[in-house]
This record gives C-alpha cells, structure tokens and sequence, in this order.
C-alpha cells in the first residue's frame, strides 16, 4: 500500500511541476481586451522567424464552452516581447483563450487564459 501512495504523490509532483503553462524558451503575458481588440504578447528569449502564432478564444457558458474565435498566423518574432493585435468582438462574459507558439515542429510556448470582459474590456 505504501509503494501505491508513494507513486501517487510522485505522479502529483511530477503534474505539478509540469502544469506551468509555459514550454521552452518563450511565454505568453496575459492577454488584453479593450473595445474589439484582443492583444497577445510572447516574450521570446531568442528571435524566431516564421514562428506559428495560433489563437482560439472559446466563450465560457457553466461548463459548456463555444469557440467565438481562432486564428494561425505565422511571424517573425524579435527576442524580448513580441505584441499582436487581433480585431474580435467579445461581447461582456467569460472566455477561454488558448494560446500556442510553434517554431517549425517544436512547440516554444503554450497557455490556456481565463478573459472576463466587461464594458468593451477585459483582462486576463
């Protein structure tokens, strides 16, 4: 029984220590909504060229969620923190922003965000 409890609690650090939102050298900075624009900021900690910048906002309804947004686009990333717009219409509620950084095949950075907005504004 003690070996039992003994893999659970490595199975729950090993899970917390890998549940940090972020994977390799870039992360997202919460993202920002005011009066249909959404801005995404990624820091990188080296320049990127053609990196995949994907975007996915869901709206949040109890435990249903319905995608009202998505978008790839490919960019040239500066190493330091790289903004971008997105022109969306939220209108006040909750929403799930999933964000991912692809450089070629690697995976550099992915978050999943809470956005509420309220009054054409919101944060994450």
């Amino acid at each position: 029984m003690h070996g039992a409890r003994r893999f659970i609690l490595l199975c729950l650090a090993a899970l917390a220590l890998t549940a940090g939102c972020t994977v390799g050298e870039a992360a997202f900075d919460p993202v920002e909504y005011n009066h249909g624009n959404l801005t995404v900021t990624v820091a990188t900690g080296v320049p990127l060229v053609h990196a995949d910048l994907q975007v996915t906002i869901s709206a949040l309804d109890g435990l249903a969620q319905r995608e009202v947004f998505a978008e790839a686009r490919y960019a040239d990333f500066t190493a330091g923190p790289n903004r971008f717009a997105y022109a969306v219409d939220l209108p006040d509620g909750a929403y799930r922003c999933n964000l991912y950084l692809y450089d070629g095949q690697q995976r550099r950075a992915a978050v999943i965000q809470e956005l509420s907005v309220h009054g054409a504004a919101g944060h994450a």
